[in-house]
């Protein structure tokens, strides 16, 4: 493996440890008819194996045409490598996530016990093989190395939130999430002062995952660097009468209302890291990602009202893009347009894997 470049001063600064305050995480333990099947799942042995750990070079293509300004063009023909690659991971991380979602429904000791015990046993098969850590990757690589350490530790939380705190990390699955949460911040914090680049969605999923395993590990200075790529993100808006958008998500032509949501699945997590962890939020905060929402909601349900979008035709959106209702309706239950995109999916916006499965559950008091 190539030796990791020198930490910048602001990283640096971001990982001084703070004495006496571990990380909180915004999905606390509660009891479920689940946690009280929870037996000896260590004794058992997961029935499926996991896919073989990736511990090559993270040197992916992007699946967008870079010809194309708006990056909204499929490349013609998909790099073989890089789809054997991803396709590899993303066996895994489904495999993880599957075991949360079984975990999470198992009405049977067995089935709870054997889900916690397939993803304990995937984990740990990748952790020790050190899987997904080399720093040798491009940006399409660096993007998947984040995507997921996302999903992966937002499942693994999930799990923990609804196992009432009874499921914990192994020290070796401990050391690993460490390690790829340092790597993310490495890899993204030069983002921060580079002119040279867009600081868009890529930014705000990279503080996500690295706030999701700072939650997982206790790490502090994980969930502060995180907060430093909220506060540039909703600095970003665009205020416009009574509501907000992103310029750089709105720049994607067709998929300028994709990526409106995809943009506000990590802010909406992270304004709740941002509460959960004693970091300022504050009234105007609130305001603007409020109008945030309006935009995004406007632009699925009336996107020929919205001049922003240039009369463009956007694709469809896919329901389970809009999982950002979810934590955002739990906390603004009175925000009409979020509640009218909401309620035009029946509530079905749940399950998307790149924050870890299933989120219902873990608001069960959501309206």
């Amino acid at each position: 493996m190539k030796s990791l470049p020198r930490v910048p001063l602001l990283l640096a600064i971001a990982l001084l440890p703070l004495p006496g305050h571990a990380a909180q995480t915004i999905w606390p333990a509660r009891a479920t008819a689940q946690s009280a099947l929870i037996a000896d799942y260590h004794s058992l042995t997961c029935s499926k194996q996991p896919p073989p750990p990736y511990t090559g070079s993270l040197h992916l293509q992007s699946k967008y045409d870079q010809r194309d300004a708006s990056k909204s063009t499929l490349r013609a023909a998909p790099d073989a490598d890089s789809e054997r690659i991803a396709q590899q991971v993303k066996q895994f991380i489904a495999g993880v996530i599957q075991a949360g979602k079984r975990f999470q429904k198992a009405k049977k000791p067995q089935e709870a016990n054997m889900a916690l015990a397939c993803q304990e046993q995937w984990l740990e098969h990748w952790a020790q093989a050190g899987a997904l850590l080399d720093p040798d990757a491009s940006n399409t690589g660096m993007a998947a190395r984040k995507w997921a350490l996302a999903a992966m530790a937002g499942a693994v939380l999930l799990t923990q939130a609804a196992a009432d705190g009874k499921v914990r990390l192994t020290p070796v699955q401990h050391h690993w999430f460490s390690q790829l949460g340092e790597q993310v911040m490495r890899e993204y914090d030069p983002r921060r002062q580079s002119t040279t680049v867009y600081f868009n969605n890529h930014d705000y999923w990279a503080a996500w995952a690295v706030a999701a395993a700072g939650m997982l590990v206790g790490r502090d200075d994980f969930i502060r660097w995180a907060d430093g790529n909220l506060r540039r993100g909703v600095a970003q808006a665009v205020r416009s009468g009574d509501q907000a958008y992103l310029p750089l998500e709105v720049a994607r032509s067709r998929l300028a209302a994709n990526y409106s949501q995809y943009a506000l699945v990590p802010l909406v997590l992270l304004s709740e890291s941002a509460r959960a962890n004693g970091l300022a939020w504050s009234d105007d905060d609130q305001r603007t990602l409020d109008q945030l929402a309006s935009f995004a909601a406007r632009s699925v349900l009336a996107p020929d009202t919205l001049p922003e979008l240039k009369g463009q035709r956007q694709a469809e959106v896919a329901p389970y893009k809009l999982a950002w209702l979810i934590p955002f309706l739990a906390r603004r239950p009175g925000h009409a347009l979020a509640r009218q995109l909401y309620d035009s999916e029946d509530g079905e916006v749940d399950n998307y894997s790149q924050i870890g499965g299933l989120l219902k559950p873990a608001y069960p008091t959501l309206p």
